[in-house]
């Protein structure tokens, strides 16, 4: 059977829901029923107080009254009424008297819709809980309310509040729906927690109110016939301020006009603030006028405040104008904001998101160096980690995460800075004709373990680069530089071996170089691995033209690499290959640097590294191709001691003469210089050893054997006049001679002036042709032609002793020999000029027995009876007999000729 509809589950469910309701209501109807016939008021039953109480307090709500009453025209009305809310301690609300009246038909119908409250002596709590003190206090002092609903308008008779030195007054009419159920979204948040948000909002304002002269704000309401209400506003901000340093916003001279208006729907249309305060201090931040305005619509999204601030001051700073322009985007609010400072500027937006934290971004900043510098949390950065501006500093394209509390995030953009010093780089060590900026773009990551900040594209100057790092005391960091970079400016950087190698060189041009180093903050060591390109420079005092350097350095020991090191002014100086290094297990003093090179180097460039004046001395000594040289350099207790070697087998030039089989070994340790030669020289072998410790008081020592004297001569001449730089050394004469010659020398040479020798030496010289003496002159001569050499004699052998002293060799006892012949000469050789002048006896050796007939041989009487005096250039001396009646009759006297000097015996 089918079931009728008027039985059906769903009808009989809301049959039973009407009469249950009836139920309910219909003693309510009869209570007001009753209740409308009396004439004065009357006490609420306690069974509906208390269903009130009951139904609020499982909402959370605490309500209490002494009195509740229903007055005649069915206002509601209760006295000495406190209001309290779960979460919050002690009351939120309480009044003397409230009065809420009802529609009668509406509450007939079972519906509750207030058509006027009037509200009496009622005070706002804020709680303990909440209060910024913990002490539960008055938010507002007096309040008096008189509201009536009349159609589509609440009328606004009375609204009067009083908060500490804060009053307020509303008046006017606003549409119904203004006020409306259910106009916010519900926030799914607790109530208490709501309420003490509002409270704390409440409070703050009330004290910038109290610790100021007071405010007053007042608001007229205006109804159209249209439904729009127009609101006017003013509030006022005394000038007074009491107390200071509460960590609250103070605001002296605040004047805010505002005008809005309200659709029918009870949506706000449009609106608009203006106003402006004389002083403005919250926290840190103060300013010396503060303007404001802000407008919008009905959505959140259109509303857009502007604030702009005058003489600021905050951590420090000091601002000439602060502008921010604040609106809502999606997911939060924004701030655009622009800085003027007397140098500095910025512009850029803080965006603050609704879930937490701030994402903050700059378009353009141009920041002076001396207004950063006075920051004090900012300089003690800088300080620490050895940074010093001493410039401008550009920002732009920058974007940071900000946490909610405050720590950054995540960090990126674009930076250049003028004056930079810092990592041990300076913009004028490596670019001191033109101020060039650092400039870099940066990324930070707080998340990112290695290396949470990163630069790329790093430009200072003519160097390009890449910087890592940790920002933490001790943290790693890594450093990779390219360009032409001045040494002095990673002094700072890379330490004591840096410094002491550059000691080394006098660069002319500053190097290319490309070079890492990885270290830790504050560490007095690194890790650096690079390579550079030196050009026109000078090592340990030799000039060079172009050398390769490599560079592995670590805490145990640097390796310095020489490749190709290019010496001398001309190509054919030659290049060596080796290593610089530093053992720093070993102390300071002996670490290094320890040298050790091999190579074709001419010998004057090497030289030079023992002794500018011996290095010039050297010039005129030229090498083939096949030389080698070895120098090894070394730390000492009174400086570097250089060792050097140098071999070339085959035939060269020095100064003219051609030699062979060199072999030289030097030796400058604790300052004093040891020079061991051996050599083909000029026909002969030379022996050489220089000892001493000044260039000028050098102990020397020549050994020669068999060496032509005509080139030794054009040797010593040479010598004493240095080829000037670039000049090509004089070509090796070729050796025609047969004349010998075997020398020993010791004494004292200053290699500047070589022709300034001083000491004693031993000489024999042989040479078939070494003079012919012609007893009468040109009638000799004239004797030979016709077969008659009586009286010409023959010298080939001349030997004796020799001293040298302040530019003058003295000859004491020359003995010049021949078959039939000897000459005895004292004289002397003028070094400076290269003449000399020389006397002496020119006699026979005389036949064993007597023969009388040698009384008739005039020749042999003439000789006997001859003096020699031979003077002129050393090259073409000339040889004048004086055989003359006065020395025969009276022999010449005595001579000092030739004597050695006292002082050099001594």
């Amino acid at each position: 059977m089918k079931v009728p509809a008027s039985s059906s589950p769903f009808r009989k469910f809301l049959r039973g829901l009407t009469n249950t309701c009836l139920l309910l209501l219909l003693p309510v109807q009869l209570t007001l029923a009753w209740v409308a016939d009396l004439d004065q008021p009357t006490r609420m039953p306690d069974f509906l107080t208390e269903r009130i109480t009951a139904q609020l307090a499982e909402q959370g709500v605490r309500l209490q009254a002494r009195r509740f009453w229903m007055l005649p025209d069915l206002t509601l009305a209760a006295d000495d009424l406190t209001l309290g809310v779960d979460g919050l301690t002690g009351e939120v609300f309480t009044a003397m008297r409230v009065e809420i009246a009802l529609n009668p038909a509406r509450l007939f119908a079972g519906q509750i819709d207030p058509t006027q409250v009037r509200v009496a002596g009622a005070r706002l709590w804020c709680p303990a809980s909440t209060a910024h003190r913990g002490v539960r206090r008055p938010l507002i002092d007096a309040l008096a309310l008189d509201v009536t609903k009349e159609g589509r308008w609440i009328n606004l008779r009375s609204f009067q509040a009083r908060a500490g030195k804060i009053t307020c007054h509303l008046s006017g009419e606003l549409p119904t729906k203004f006020l409306r159920d259910g106009a916010g979204k519900p926030t799914g948040r607790p109530l208490a927690r709501e309420l003490a948000e509002i409270f704390a909002t409440l409070e703050t304002a009330v004290d910038v109110a109290e610790h100021s002269g007071g405010a007053s704000v007042t608001v007229r309401c205006r109804g159209r016939s249209d439904g729009i209400a127009e609101l006017e506003g003013l509030a006022v901000l005394g000038d007074g301020w009491s107390d200071e340093g509460l960590g609250l916003i103070q605001v002296r001279g605040l004047n805010l006009r505002g005008t809005a208006k309200i659709g029918g729907d009870g949506d706000i249309t449009d609106w608009r603030l203006e106003g402006g305060a004389q002083e403005f201090a919250w926290r840190t931040v103060s300013a010396a006028r503060l303007d404001i305005r802000a407008r919008g619509q009905g959505r959140r999204e259109d509303a857009v405040a502007e604030l702009t601030l005058g003489q600021v001051k905050f951590a420090g700073a000091e601002l000439a104008q602060a502008s921010l322009s604040a609106r809502s985007v999606a997911g939060g609010e924004q701030i655009a904001y622009r800085l003027l400072s007397a140098a500095s500027s910025a512009r850029g937006t803080v965006t603050l998101h609704r879930a937490g934290g701030a994402a903050i971004s700059i378009d353009q900043a141009h920041l002076a160096s001396e207004e950063i510098e006075a920051l004090p949390d900012v300089r003690s950065l800088l300080r620490s980690a050895g940074i010093d501006l001493r410039g401008e500093v550009l920002l732009r394209d920058v974007a940071a995460d900000l946490s909610p509390q405050g720590a950054v995030g995540r960090a990126s953009g674009e930076i250049a800075l003028a004056g930079f010093r810092g990592l041990g780089l300076t913009a004028e060590a490596i670019s001191p004709e033109r101020p060039l900026p650092l400039r870099t773009r940066f990324d930070f990551d707080v998340n990112r373990s290695a290396a949470p900040l990163r630069l790329r594209d790093l430009r200072l100057a003519s160097v390009t680069g890449d910087f890592d790092c940790e920002l933490k005391a001790g943290g790693a960091f890594r450093l990779a530089l390219n360009g032409e970079l001045a040494p002095a400016s990673l002094d700072r950087l890379l330490g004591a071996w840096w410094v002491d190698l550059w000691r080394l060189f006098l660069v002319r041009e500053n190097p290319y170089a490309s070079i890492e180093v990885a270290s830790h903050w504050g560490a007095l060591t690194s890790v650096t691995k690079g390579r550079a390109l030196l050009r026109r420079f000078d090592f340990m005092g030799a000039p060079f033209q172009r050398v390769e350097i490599s560079v592995d350095a670590d805490a145990k020991q640097t390796v310095i690499g020489l490749h190709r090191l290019a010496g001398g002014d001309t190509p054919d100086g030659g290049s060596i290959d080796g290593t610089v290094t530093w053992d720093w297990s070993k102390p300071i003093a002996l670490a290094g640097p320890v040298l050790r090179a091999e190579g074709n180097l001419q010998p004057w460039i090497a030289a030079r590294c023992a002794g500018k004046e011996f290095g010039e001395a050297l010039r005129g000594l030229t090498l083939p191709a096949d030389r080698r040289f070895t120098l090894l350099l070394s730390p000492g207790a009174r400086g570097p001691e250089v060792k050097t070697t140098i071999t070339c087998g085959g035939e060269f030039s020095a100064w003219g003469v051609g030699g062979r089989g060199l072999e030289v070994s030097t030796e400058n340790i604790g300052g004093g210089l040891l020079v061991r030669a051996k050599l083909g020289l000029a026909e002969g072998e030379a022996q050489l050893t220089l000892e001493g410790e000044r260039f000028s008081q050098t102990k020397v020592s020549l050994t020669l054997a068999g060496c032509d004297p005509g080139q030794i001569g054009q040797l010593l001449n040479d010598m004493s006049a240095p080829q000037p730089k670039g000049a090509p050394p004089p070509l090796a004469a070729k050796a025609t001679s047969p004349a010998k010659l075997d020398l020993r020398f010791d004494g004292q040479l200053d290699l500047a002036q070589p022709r300034q020798i001083r000491g004693l030496g031993r000489y024999v010289l042989t040479d078939p042709n070494l003079k012919k003496v012609r007893l009468l002159g040109e009638l000799s001569k004239v004797l030979e032609v016709f077969g008659v050499g009586y009286t010409t004699y023959e010298l080939n052998q001349a030997e004796g002793r020799f001293g040298c002293l302040a530019g003058r060799a003295y000859f004491p006892d020359l003995a010049i020999t021949g078959p039939q012949a000897r000459l005895d000469l004292a004289g002397e050789i003028n070094l400076l000029d290269s003449t000399l002048d020389f006397e002496g006896d020119f006699s026979l050796p005389r036949k064993s027995g007597f023969n009388p007939l040698e009384l008739l041989n005039l020749s042999r009487t003439l000789a006997n009876l001859a003096k020699i005096k031979l003077k002129g250039p050393i090259s073409e001396p000339k040889i004048t007999p004086i055989p003359t009646l006065k020395d025969i009759i009276k022999p010449l006297d005595k001579s000092e000729l030739g004597k050695i000097p006292d002082g050099i015996l001594e």
